[in-house]
């Protein structure tokens, strides 16, 4: 059987940011119809009125991961009741900075995800790795070389309020 040419041909998307910067690390930024802001705490000389860029980064795994999970669950039948993710990315600072020779982005990644479902593991086992492949930022930052360490647990009985 030959798979559907639709599928075989490359079905690109572009992803457009505008940002303007606004001087004491700030960013004022736009994506679609959304304007949000980048900025650096006041202890490095920004003015913390937004997230850290780095901080939308590790805000983004954890709702591209939930994006996946439940467009996955629903492929697969899986029965989610619930899902918490935490995520900790590791920073060297020094990269930054450019006090030493090592990278600026994370060395490691955390992920937790506790799931409140009656599914049993071996079917957590299968979604995690649908998951895994599938996700473009968990890929975005695995593909840097950073260690990404995922926790995933099943809750069962309690559902998210």
């Amino acid at each position: 059987m030959s798979e559907k040419p639709e599928a075989t041909a490359p079905q690109y998307k572009v992803v457009r940011a505008q940002g303007t910067w606004k001087g004491r690390y700030r960013t004022d930024l736009s994506v679609r119809d959304f304007s949000f802001v980048t900025a650096e705490p006041e202890k490095l000389g920004g003015t913390n009125e937004g997230p850290t860029p780095m901080e939308y980064v590790i805000g983004a795994l954890n709702g591209c991961l939930s994006v996946v999970i439940e467009m996955v669950a629903r492929e697969m039948d899986f029965r989610l009741e619930g899902l918490e993710i935490r995520s900790e990315g590791l920073v060297d600072q020094r990269g930054l900075f450019g006090t030493a020779d090592v990278s600026p982005h994370f060395q490691s990644v955390d992920i937790h995800a506790a799931f409140v479902t009656d599914e049993p593991p071996e079917r957590l086992e299968a979604l995690q790795a649908a998951v895994l492949k599938r996700c473009p930022v968990y890929n975005l930052i695995k593909d840097s070389g950073a260690e990404v360490r995922l926790h995933w647990e099943i809750r069962s009985g309690v559902k998210q309020g």
